[in-house]
């Protein structure tokens, strides 16, 4: 009796220690997807920028989706957008901007920084997972994450430290989606800034600063805790998830019987 519980006090202690490991065989291990609540409408949205409210500022570019802002104005020179326009988001209280300060606390306490895996840095295929890094992050020329799994599967990437600073910088850079993998399961979080330059990005960029995107195109949502910024980006568009698809069913044809007659 004694023999058994220690064997199974080791497996739960062991299952326990390659559960928190980190290992990238668990990368399939995917987290949920953080609630967006109301800001999941929003292609783009700037919040409070103390100690002004939050600003969006739209040079030559094409927004598909909704765009809303705390500030009292969108700025808009050359700029298509073919969604709704909101400039009067509350600081507080129940709406989209509260929505996504809790989306981005989700974030920032999914997972211990110490047990996510290593954010990549170099070209290469990304299974579903959690990956952080603890200071800032740069993704340059030639870079090109392919991100491999089925509709449903999450990427989190956690630029900076919890409480600190950590800017994502990205020149371009380029992202792709392998399998029935969805832009719309893709979501990056920065303690501080966010700039990518003649990127092809993807997922949903919850920054704990401002963001600012140059030529390139992003599919998926900027959202940031201070200003928004614009130019030649062509487009930033919504994503939304498509249904995943139907698991096959096999069809089974039954086999004849053969009726013998007596003689």
């Amino acid at each position: 009796m004694f023999h058994r519980r220690s064997l199974s006090l080791l497996t739960s202690v062991g299952l326990a220690a390659f559960l928190c490991s980190g290992s990238s065989a668990l990368a399939f291990a995917a987290p949920a997807a953080p609630p967006l609540g109301l800001a999941y409408g929003y292609a783009v949205l700037g919040t409070n920028a103390i100690p002004t409210t939050g600003t969006v500022t739209c040079t030559t570019s094409t927004i598909t989706g909704n765009v809303g802002t705390t500030g009292a104005s969108i700025s808009n020179t050359g700029c298509s957008i073919s969604g709704s326009t909101d400039v009067s988001l509350l600081l507080s209280g129940p709406g989209a901007v509260t929505d996504f300060k809790n989306a981005y606390s989700q974030l920032d306490v999914m997972n211990p920084d110490s047990a996510c895996l290593p954010m990549p840095t170099t070209s290469g295929t990304i299974l579903p997972g959690i990956y952080c890094s603890a200071a800032s992050t740069t993704l340059g020329a030639g870079v090109i994450f392919t991100l491999s799994g089925n509709a449903t599967d999450v990427w989190v990437f956690k630029v900076g430290a919890l409480g600190s600073s950590g800017a994502l910088t990205t020149t371009s850079f380029q992202m792709k989606m392998g399998g029935t993998a969805q832009a719309c399961n893709v979501y990056w979080r920065t303690a501080a800034a966010a700039t990518m330059t003649s990127s092809i990005f993807l997922g949903t960029v919850l920054s704990g600063s401002a963001i600012s995107e140059t030529s390139g195109s992003h599919l998926g949502r900027a959202l940031a805790t201070t200003d928004v910024a614009l130019t030649n980006v062509a487009p930033i568009a919504f994503a939304g998830c498509a249904s995943a698809p139907p698991t096959p069913t096999r069809t089974v044809t039954p086999t004849p019987t053969r009726t013998v007659t007596p003689t």
